[in-house]
Formats: C-alpha cells, sequence, structure tokens
C-alpha cells in the first residue's frame, strides 16, 4: 500500500496499491483507520470486503506476498519476452563529438579505421531479424539508428540503403542524434522514414558548447538549433534531451524560454525533457573535473522550485497513472526496467550483436554475432541479461515499488551500481500528483 498526500486536495491521499493495481482517493482519516486495522476497526461488513478485494486489507503473511509478487512478476515477464523484439542498429562507432561524458569506448571513437556498417552487414542483419523474430507482427515496426554518431555527413550512402531497405519491409526509423550534420539527411526525414529524432542539447548557448564539443570545430549550438528547425519543417518529432548535472541544472528554464521564443515550443512534434547525467567507469579523472553529478534529490528539487516537474524524465510513471485514472487501461506494471531483459537487440559493425547500447564495444556483453552465414549466440551472456528482473534481486522482490520500477537499468546493476532507488522513490509522489492535476484538467 502506498499512500501519495495530494496537493490539490487538502487532507486527502492517493492510495496505490502495488500488486493488485488499485488507485482510489481517500481521507486521511480513512488511511489511518486502514493502517491501525489490526488493532480493531469499524469498518462494515460492505466496505472490509471492498478493502480486501483492492488489496489495502490483507490475509497474506508477508512471505506469501513476497511470493506473490514474484509470481506476478515472472509472469509479466515471460509474456513481454514473447511480445517484445526491438531492434538497434549501430551504423558507426565513429563521432565528430567529444563530449566529455560520453560512456562509449573513446579509442572506437577516435580510430582511424572503419568502424561503420557495410551493405553486406545491412543485408545480414535483416536477415538475422526474420531468424530472430520469424513472425513480423512480434517485431517493433521501428527500428533505432544509433552511434557514435549515426547521421554523420559521411554515412549518408549506407543509411539510405538502410532506410530503403526497412521501409521495403514495413519499418520506420528512429535516430539518436546529436543533429550537428543533420542537413545532408533532409530528404530522408518524414513520417515514413526517419520519423524521429532524439538529440541532445545540454543548456543555453555558453554552457552547451563547453560539453557537446566538436572534434574540429567550435560552438555547436547555433548549427543544432538551426538543424531542428529544418528537422521540425518536415513533419517528424524531434525530442530534445538535456543531460543534467549542477553545472546545467539552474539553466533549464532559461533554455526552456529560449525554445518558446523561437517557436518550438509551440509546435506539437516538438519536446524537450532532462535526464540525470549518470557517472560512468570510462569518464577519465580530466573529464570529471567538468562535470558535477547531481543527487536525485536536488534534480527534483530544482525542478519543482521551477515548476518544470513536468519536463523530467520519469521512466513513464506519471502518464502510466493518468492513463489508469482516465480509465484507459489498467495500471502498468513492469518486472524488468528496459528491452536489454526481453527481445532487445543492438546490430554492431564487425558482425556483433549486444543486449544494450550502453555496453557496445565490451566484448565481455557480446550475445552473438551475425554473419552472411547466420548467426551464432553467446548463451550463458545473453541469460545473464534476459533472466534479470525484480526476483533476482532482494532488495526490489521485498519493495512495494518493485512492480513500477522495474529494478532499474541492467547495465548498472551488473556493474553493482543502482542509483534507481532513490531516483524513483523521490520521483513516485511528484509523478502521482503530476497526473492527477492533468486528470483534474482533462476532467
Amino acid at each position: 500500500m502506498i499512500p501519495v498526500k495530494l496537493e490539490k486536495e487538502e487532507g486527502k491521499y492517493m492510495l496505490i496499491h502495488g500488486y493488485t493495481g488499485a488507485i482510489d482517493i481517500v481521507t486521511e482519516n480513512l488511511l489511518e483507520k486502514i493502517k491501525s486495522f489490526a488493532k480493531g476497526h469499524d469498518f462494515s461488513d460492505n466496505m472490509l470486503q471492498q478493502l480486501i478485494k483492492r488489496g489495502y486489507i490483507t490475509t497474506k503473511t508477508p512471505e506469501e506476498e513476497y511470493a506473490y509478487v514474484a509470481r506476478v512478476a515472472k509472469a509479466i515477464h515471460k509474456r513481454k519476452q514473447i511480445l517484445n523484439t526491438s531492434f538497434t542498429w549501430v551504423v558507426t562507432y565513429n563521432c565528430n563529438f567529444r563530449c566529455p561524458y560520453c560512456f562509449e569506448n573513446r579509442e572506437m571513437k577516435d580510430n582511424q579505421h572503419s568502424n561503420t556498417l557495410t551493405i553486406e552487414e545491412v543485408n545480414s542483419i535483416y536477415r538475422a531479424m526474420e531468424q530472430i523474430q520469424p513472425h513480423k507482427e512480434l517485431r517493433s515496426s521501428i527500428l533505432t539508428l544509433y552511434g557514435g554518431e549515426p547521421l554523420l555527413a559521411e554515412n549518408k550512402e549506407i543509411v539510405n540503403y538502410i532506410v530503403e531497405e526497412g521501409v521495403k519491409r514495413g519499418y520506420k526509423f528512429n535516430a539518436i542524434t546529436n543533429g550537428y550534420e543533420l542537413e545532408h539527411y533532409l530528404d530522408l526525414l518524414s513520417p515514413t522514414k526517419i520519423c524521429k529524432l532524439q538529440i541532445t542539447i545540454d543548456g543555453p548557448k555558453a554552457i552547451h558548447d563547453t560539453r557537446r564539443i566538436h572534434y574540429k570545430d567550435h560552438g555547436t549550438f547555433d548549427k543544432i538549433i538551426h538543424n531542428i528547425s529544418m528537422a521540425l519543417k518536415k513533419n517528424i518529432k524531434v525530442s530534445v534531451r538535456i543531460n543534467t548535472d549542477n553545472h546545467n541544472v539552474d539553466k533549464f528554464i532559461e533554455l526552456k524560454k529560449y525554445f518558446s521564443k523561437i517557436g518550438f515550443e509551440d509546435n506539437p512534434n516538438f519536446r524537450i525533457y532532462t535526464a540525470i547525467l549518470r557517472d560512468y567507469d570510462s569518464i577519465s579523472s580530466s573529464e570529471h573535473e567538468k562535470l558535477q553529478f547531481i543527487n536525485a534529490k536536488s534534480y527534483i528539487d530544482k525542478h519543482l522550485q521551477y515548476d518544470t516537474y513536468q519536463d523530467c524524465n520519469d521512466y513513464g510513471l506519471s502518464k502510466f497513472f493518468l492513463d489508469s485514472m482516465m480509465g484507459k487501461k489498467n495500471l502498468t506494471f513492469r518486472s524488468t526496467f528496459c528491452l536489454a531483459q526481453l527481445q532487445g537487440y543492438v546490430f554492431a559493425p564487425k558482425g556483433k550483436i549486444y543486449p544494450c547500447w550502453e555496453v557496445i564495444g565490451d566484448n565481455s556483453h557480446l550475445i552473438g554475432q551475425y554473419s552472411k552465414d547466420g548467426l551464432t549466440w553467446y548463451n550463458q551472456t545473453m541469460s545473464r541479461w534476459r533472466e534479470v528482473d525484480i526476483t533476482k534481486r532482494e532488495t526490489c522482490s521485498k519493495c512495494h515499488y518493485a512492480l513500477f520500477c522495474g529494478g532499474g537499468c541492467p547495465a548498472r546493476t551488473l556493474e553493482g551500481k543502482n542509483e534507481h532507488c532513490a531516483v524513483l522513490q523521490k520521483m513516485f509522489e511528484h509523478s502521482v500528483n503530476l497526473a492527477y492535476t492533468r486528470f483534474i484538467i482533462n476532467n
């Protein structure tokens, strides 16, 4: 049972159950009566049965509840493994930026040798996708282009081939790009080809240009803004991400106002959001000096201060709750955090397959290889990723947020790190209140 105090309703709480999916608004007095049920109660028989049905009062022991949640988690995991097959393409490891917080292998980016997909590899990947999931309806219809920097000018020919072949097969594309050479791809930007871009802008020009650094040119901000403007004219979605630390958290509102001034915020295809910058082992000591990592409390408190919490990456929580309040669907539960634990495949140059884009280039996480001759799998590594869910960690299996959280990033938990607990628990009450505010507006 998770009670969340409602900011818009004096003396009332949103009462949420962690495994039945019940959501109710209750008075503080009723909440206290439910909490003290074991000491005696004055509920009517009808009310008591309702409270039991919704899970707020239970005859189960704690051990029985943990076991029930574990069964639910395993069932969700199994179902999603069947229904969620997704594919990401690492077009190249090469990149024209030298961002201080990049988690990818720097040697791969700076290497003079070709680290870009070939036509033969592209054909092999399309064959591999059909072998991995023969049922087209179970494959995601959106393929993601990733890097390095996938949309380098020098990659145009191979990207054009990937997209043309994908469109023939019924696919559309997203691209995770820095946006710097996007002008070379305008003919591929459309609702039926590359239909969505994610582009990072790390604050107003003065801050962005010290963090999103081109390997040769000076500032990158103005060129990226110009390219976003051109992309929006192609009627595609553009999502701008701000990697947030203590250097730029206070500048988000300034950037947001700038986007409003130039008309981006009025475009329904434009979205801006912030995410906490994570501290990766690959970040060098000299690069650490340019960054000031922020904790969950400071990150959320700053957004509350500026009334911009709606722009935080809250892992879908507010949408899950709003959809349930609006009666669109039952409350969404998850026992895993991302597709790397399900049926996510990241195809990289040189015939390599990884479970997650955060580990590309690290062969200790290689789950398979592709070639014109077929597929080879490394089952032990595959199992290490695919079998991870909230039942595998004791702190998760006994946490009442578990089925909302999914256990956090597996790339981090496999390294023995998990800052996600602090982030999600801090976000939870604010995401519930954000959903309730939107519910009131829509009703």
